[in-house]
């Protein structure tokens, strides 16, 4: 019997499919003869206590001129299907908090929803690297500006990030104290009103970032380290960085290993590892990246390893 997948997630005709996860993912699918469907945007809605949405028949196609086709939707209930991809991208907005206790709905039983909404909900991707102090940079969490001009004195060079976003935004640098930083931290904190994350900067981001998959605890030794451009200190490719082939030596894959075992205690079935150097930067689990250029730098198929542990 054919799965059926359900897909939620950006705007279709919106993404990129040369670089898109969600796609690679769809693509392995329909190779496995799995019935694809596709959530309308912003149709997700609550009726008779349960989780419902307007949903169409997905056909997806290696083909960049005609990638996709969709036939008309109907309402539906989410938990007539095998699995949900949840592949919104951030913000962790109001809105997609609403959408994680909708997801909560679904009956497990019969749906298996990845990621679960009560992980989404329950792990930001930025706060859950504190639970592997040994594996991180120094890092406070903070909305106070004194903290954060202290920790600037103790590292010299810092990076200030956000918490509800990806890809880079509204990442800085911050080596000089100058008159920019107040504006900085206004705008990051809502004049101190919001959390952000403080990391010492790490020296060895020269040499890359690496982007490792995780799927059902299982890490993926096949990767890509990201190199950030001459003019941004960022190395993420929606940032402008460029990519280079790279595999996991032995104590990188243990590293990861720990994680992944933690994730999938916790329900959390596919998510990627930021890693500079040995020091892990960030757990992403709302829509990981980079499965295309991990397929094509290496020539393997992670979305055919993903569908296979779903099983």
């Amino acid at each position: 019997m054919n799965k059926k997948i359900l897909v939620i997630m950006d705007p279709i005709e919106s993404i990129n499919i040369q670089k898109d996860t969600t796609y690679q993912l769809m693509l392995s699918a329909a190779k496995l003869n799995y019935e694809l469907y596709y959530l309308i945007p912003n149709s997700l809605a609550i009726k008779s206590f349960e989780a419902t949405g307007e949903i169409a028949k997905l056909d997806i196609y290696d083909d960049p001129e005609n990638f996709y086709k969709l036939s008309s939707p109907l309402k539906e209930g989410i938990s007539n299907f095998d699995f949900v991809l949840m592949r919104e991208d951030p913000p962790v907005d109001n809105n997609y908090i609403y959408k994680s206790f909708i997801l909560d709905l679904v009956k497990e039983n019969r749906t298996k929803v990845i990621n679960p909404g009560f992980a989404l909900r329950n792990f930001n991707e930025k706060l859950m690297t504190l639970n592997f102090p040994k594996y991180i940079p120094d890092t406070i969490v903070t909305s106070n500006k004194k903290d954060i001009e202290n920790f600037k004195e103790k590292h010299q060079k810092i990076i200030l990030k956000p918490l509800n976003l990806m890809g880079g935004r509204s990442i800085y640098y911050i080596e000089e104290l100058d008159k920019n930083f107040n504006v900085i931290f206004e705008d990051m904190t809502d004049m101190g009103r919001n959390y952000i994350m403080a990391q010492k900067f790490l020296e060895e981001v020269t040499e890359g970032d690496k982007r490792i998959i995780i799927i059902n605890g299982n890490v993926i030794e096949h990767s890509i380290i990201r190199k950030s451009s001459d003019n941004d200190h960022r190395s993420n490719i929606a940032s402008g960085g460029g990519i280079e082939k790279y595999t996991l030596n032995s104590n990188e894959k243990k590293i990861c290993e720990e994680v992944g075992n933690y994730l999938s205690s916790n329900n959390i079935f596919f998510a990627g590892i930021d890693m500079i150097g040995e020091k892990i930067t960030e757990i992403n689990i709302t829509s990981p990246t980079c499965i295309a250029e991990i397929n094509k730098i290496h020539d393997v198929d992670v979305g055919k390893m993903f569908w296979e542990q779903l099983k």
